[in-house]
């Protein structure tokens, strides 16, 4: 019924004219084992007159799209679903749901009061058709507004969209060559120079020129840097939806390219922990034999959009954090429980890196980030001086593995107040959720400290109920929060409001997570999906050196979204002329709002995985 489903929207998408490069989108599916995934290639499309209009509808109609935003993805049979319409419409206005294969008029309603939407700088109105709960694909219609995107309902609508976007991780890999029948990308294997890559420092236990092997891994984001607070994060968060929802992730999920078949994948492992694996692995080799783990791996320069294997200069480690060890035991210990089940050699290998790290730790109490002239010339900085939130996540994931009550002790001494202060949503800068969450679910942590967790999330997840209800789209980002990666952070706040209902079941809360990714997939002010491929209107030229020097649009990846404080030279021209929550380009220069990151994905697939059943 899915795959047929599926089959009408690509009908719908056929009759579509791209706008931005004249190609098609196209709906690629394929089934294995009943499942599907699916990969759209190509531009954002306007559709033309071949879409259905609603009977009653005037000639003359906005352009599909401007102003009915839907997430372009789909809603869950029983689930609330909500449309944001933008404009001044009389008293009593109302909307229609229509087929759109068919072009019948299904559901009618009422939309709400008008809403003065400040982040968008719109008066908005919500139409409500949660009632309506038959499986198909519809728009809504306006009169004066025009026509929705089309949008899918059904009981697994987001599905589709977690697999494609958790296989562009195996499209960032470094190291191999790929030939991906699925998107059309060819790409030989880069940075190949990394498994003799230089320390780029002295420090008396690591020796400037010194080779080491740090090849394999992901690209970090559209440059070719790998770092290690992003990537902790990024698979923290991946193995944390696996863990909550397994079914989530099923094998042969990914269909993973000729070549990339893991012995992992062929042993019995879900395919997302294969992909998984092949991070962890390069985080291994950026520790050092004291422990400690090594900053970053990049060139001394920036690159231009060139393809990887054609980027041959010397490749550096840069750096060594406190912190970023901390992040490094935190995910390591975390992948010792995940990988116990089917592969027990790495599980073990994990636990006692993650165990070494922290020996480091403890034997150096204070915050160190090295930081050397001209490290930051070819990659990025991701610095950060404090490391609380890490050593809070490193000592409970440590605890929750091993059981081993020096953990706990020291945390509880140490770390008492974070444990009780509410937690920002999981970031590369801080891992404090990551740190309660473990803690929280440890077997032998004491009632009186789950109590005060639980009371510090939920708390936290009240504050973002607040600001959903007062926002026209019902999104979390106050108006300073539309800023670097903002698309990121308003998933991250709907897994927080996930973690929050685990903890204290809450229907506010789920429904408040719900619209946070709706926003990501096209509900939003600009009307864009924030992720490639997927939707109707999506990027099509991110930052991204891998889509530029090859010209194929990888499919899944999540872009950084609106950001009103600007920090390229494309979006600073415009940004004062725009609102908060439409401070996007799509254009290549605007790395600010338009590039793409692993860690950007990462609560995407969390917060996604919760919904798919």
């Amino acid at each position: 019924m899915l795959r047929r489903r599926k089959a009408l929207l690509v009908v719908i998408a056929g009759c579509m004219v791209l706008l931005a490069a004249g190609l098609l989108v196209l709906f690629v599916s394929e089934s294995k084992g009943g499942k599907d995934v699916i990969m759209n290639e190509g531009s954002p499309t306007t559709p033309t007159d071949s879409i259905v209009q609603p009977s009653a509808a005037p000639a003359a109609q906005p352009e599909v799209g401007t102003k009915v935003k839907v997430d372009q993805v789909g809603y869950g049979t029983k689930h609330t679903k909500l449309a944001i319409v933008e404009g001044e419409y009389p008293a009593e206005a109302s909307f229609a749901l229509i087929d759109a294969v068919s072009g019948e008029q299904v559901f009618t309603g009422i939309l709400t009061d008008p809403i003065q939407d400040e982040a968008s700088q719109q008066v908005v109105r919500h139409a409500d058709f949660s009632e309506f709960q038959t499986s198909g694909v519809y728009q809504i219609a306006v009169e004066g507004a025009g026509n929705s995107y089309p949008f899918e309902i059904g009981d697994n609508p987001y599905q589709a969209a977690l697999a494609t976007i958790m296989r562009s991780y195996t499209l960032q890999r470094a190291g191999v060559d790929i030939d991906d029948p699925i998107t059309g990308l060819k790409q030989k294997a880069g940075h190949t120079q990394d498994a003799k890559a230089e320390i780029f420092f002295d420090d008396g236990v690591s020796h400037k020129g010194a080779v080491i092997d740090v090849s394999g891994g992901w690209y970090d984001a559209g440059d070719y840097g790998k770092y290690i607070p992003p990537a902790a994060v990024t698979v923290a968060q991946i193995m944390l939806a696996y863990d909550l929802n397994p079914g989530a992730f099923p094998m042969g999920q990914l269909k993973l390219p000729e070549g990339l078949q893991s012995l992992e994948k062929q042993q019995s492992m879900p395919d997302v922990l294969a992909e998984v694996k092949v991070e962890l692995e390069w985080m291994l080799r950026m520790q050092r034999a004291d422990g400690a783990v090594y900053h970053k791996v990049s060139g001394a320069e920036w690159t231009g959009f060139v393809t990887p294997d054609t980027d041959t200069q010397t490749r550096y480690v840069f750096g060594l954090t406190s912190y970023g060890t901390a992040q490094f035991v935190g995910a390591a210990a975390l992948g010792a429980r995940i990988y116990k089940p089917f592969d027990h050699e790495f599980s073990e290998m994990l636990l006692a890196a993650a165990e070494k790290a922290q020996s480091f730790l403890t034997a150096n109490p204070s915050a160190l980030f090295r930081q050397d002239p001209g490290q930051d010339n070819g990659s990025g900085g991701y610095g950060k001086t404090t490391d609380t939130e890490e050593r809070l996540w490193a000592l409970a994931e440590l605890f929750r593995t091993t059981g081993d009550i020096k953990y706990s002790d020291t945390l509880t001494k140490q770390f008492d107040f974070l444990l009780k202060r509410s937690p920002q949503a999981v970031n590369w800068g801080n891992t404090q959720l990551l740190g309660q969450w473990a803690y929280y679910n440890a077997e032998k942590t004491e009632d009186q400290w789950k109590v005060m967790i639980r009371k510090a999330i939920t708390s936290r997840a009240d504050e973002l109920i607040v600001q959903t209800e007062a926002d026209g789209y019902l999104n979390t980002l106050k108006l300073t929060e539309y800023t670097w990666a903002s698309v990121k952070t308003g998933a991250a706040n709907g897994c927080l409001l996930m973690i929050a209902n685990v903890m204290q079941p809450n229907e506010t809360y789920e429904a408040a997570a719900l619209e946070q990714l709706h926003h990501v997939f096209g509900r939003s002010a600009t009307g864009y999906s924030y992720v490639t491929g997927i939707g109707s209107r999506f990027p099509v030229v991110p930052h991204h050196r891998i889509n530029s020097s090859t010209g194929v649009l990888i499919p899944g990846l999540v872009v950084g979204g609106p950001n009103r404080y600007g920090g390229d030279p494309d979006l600073d021209r415009v940004k004062d002329k725009l609102a908060p929550a439409k401070a996007y380009l799509d254009v290549r220069g605007s790395y600010s709002s338009n590039e793409y990151a692993i860690d950007y994905n990462a609560p995407v697939v969390l917060l996604a995985s919760f919904f798919i059943e």
